[in-house]
């Protein structure tokens, strides 16, 4: 579970990325045509939580008291460069960067996925957050469709 703000998420997550238009990105996203990504800050709690990442691994967008997206991880890599938030990001410190496949648009209030993960109602994600294995209690392509059918 991650929090985004709206400006960086609506340019490289809420619509695809067009990379032939950057011959420069990044040697893991050359063999790429157009994709979704999101990164997380430097940090020691942000770093452990991106080295547990793998690809096929669900990851829920959180914006204003709700989830706003849900896909899946793709490509994950360290932007040591810092071309991802130099290019999109007006700089942000993000350098933990991952793909998002099979996206959705959802909206799911807080209080349904916290109930979801048996967390507080007034929970929600303040960086980087790993559920824990024991919340994870049905199939990840299971929780992406309830999250969709609950979506308002």
């Amino acid at each position: 579970m991650v929090p985004c703000d709206p400006g960086n998420y609506d340019r490289t997550v809420g619509s695809p990325v067009d990379l032939d238009e950057y011959p420069d990105r990044p040697e893991p996203l050359q063999n790429m045509t157009e994709a979704r990504f999101w990164g997380a800050r430097d940090g020691e709690g942000n770093q452990s939580y991106f080295e547990k990442m793998e690809p096929g691994d669900l990851v829920l967008f959180y914006q204003e008291s709700q989830y706003i997206g849900a896909g899946v991880i793709g490509t994950t890599f360290e932007d040591e460069e810092g071309w991802v938030r130099t290019t999109f990001w007006k700089n942000a410190p993000s350098t933990l960067i991952y793909t998002i496949n099979n996206f959705s648009s959802i909206s799911v209030p807080r209080s349904k996925v916290n109930q979801l993960f048996d967390y507080k109602t007034d929970y929600y994600p303040q960086g980087l957050t790993r559920v824990a294995d024991h919340r994870v209690t049905n199939r990840l392509a299971a929780i992406k469709l309830a999250l969709e059918k609950v979506s308002d």
